[in-house]
């Protein structure tokens, strides 16, 4: 069986993994939910990365609700605003401590979330449907699909910015520390592109993300906000990270850095809208300032050829598929 784990760069402790008894008695509850469904649905407990939530997990979610009459999601502070028509819950699992993909955590333990959360709301006849459903591209292809939204909110302004950056700041556990763009080179990249006559901000979770003094600053808790302030901008720039997967889902360009090729490539193949996706850097997540503002200026030049001065989409119509990717 084919199953997804992580490269060999990504230590497997840093998440779950799954035997192989495991991902066949997980067979089981997956015939059971798609054949003969109960009368609601509570999906997670979820605690594994933002951009897994954003270009998997919540696409399953949203695929699900057509088949219940009510659908609870448990997720981190935030999210509501990735499950509208579901109620939405949120737990006190650290995301700085959670780990990657889908989370340290076991079936086990987020079933018992899930269990203890529906007592708690007096949630009676329902399925738990948690990313061990997810846990091997078969159970993906075999039993489930994913609906994905073209998210987007009115511009905080009437002109754009040029291009707003997501600089992320967490100390999370597990061997992803060197991810961090570091306050000083973020700080001269801001100025670069300032004096390149570019109009920037910053987007993120304020207590995950840096904003340079002097800079606009749109971090927020609620993705609404967040989603707006993309909304606004010509294209969002960071390391790969899950804001620039929110940025593709809004339909906006993105401008990449990454330590290594295969995390760019998630960003490539995790693309439903088909926006385009600029690199950076493929061999640092510290680019020199000068060669991010350099390639902002060329993915604003190119965009501007191909939009007609900004005047058409760069995204595409309908979702392409991505769960098998």
């Amino acid at each position: 069986m084919n199953v997804e784990t992580p490269p060999a760069s990504k230590p497997s402790e840093d998440n779950y993994r799954y035997g192989a008894a495991e991902k066949l008695r997980l067979l089981l509850p997956c015939l059971r939910q798609k054949f003969r469904p109960q009368q609601n649905l509570f999906a997670g407990a979820y605690v594994g990365e933002f951009g897994y939530e954003l270009m998997q997990w919540q696409g399953f979610v949203r695929a699900r609700r057509a088949d219940y009459a009510q659908v609870h999601v448990l997720t981190y502070p935030g999210r509501e605003y990735l499950y509208e028509g579901c109620q939405v819950h949120s737990h006190n699992v650290d995301l700085k401590t959670a780990g990657y993909w889908y989370g340290r955590l076991s079936p086990t333990q987020t079933q018992q979330m899930a269990r203890a959360k529906a007592a708690e709301i007096g949630l009676k006849d329902y399925d738990i449907f948690d990313a061990s459903l997810l846990c091997t591209r078969y159970h993906k292809q075999l039993f489930w699909h994913q609906d994905f939204k073209l998210l987007s909110e009115p511009p905080l302004r009437p002109v754009p910015y040029d291009v707003v950056f997501h600089f992320r700041q967490v100390k999370k556990t597990g061997s992803d520390h060197f991810k961090n763009y570091s306050e000083p080179l973020a700080n001269e990249l801001v100025q670069r592109c300032s004096e390149a006559g570019l109009a920037v901000a910053c987007i993120g979770h304020p207590d995950y993300s840096y904003c340079p003094p002097g800079c606009p600053d749109h971090r927020n808790v609620d993705l609404r906000q967040t989603i707006a302030a993309i909304s606004t901008a010509r294209v969002v720039s960071g390391e790969n990270s899950g804001p620039m997967h929110l940025a593709n889902l809004c339909g906006k360009p993105t401008i990449l850095w990454a330590q290594d090729q295969w995390r760019i490539d998630y960003s490539l193949r995790w693309n439903p809208f088909r926006v385009p996706i600029y690199i950076a850097a493929n061999d640092t997540c510290q680019p020199e300032p000068q060669r991010v503002c350099q390639s902002i200026v060329d993915a604003l030049q190119n965009l501007r050829s191909q939009t007609e001065d900004f005047s058409r989409p760069c995204y595409t119509l309908p979702a392409q598929p991505i769960a098998n990717v």
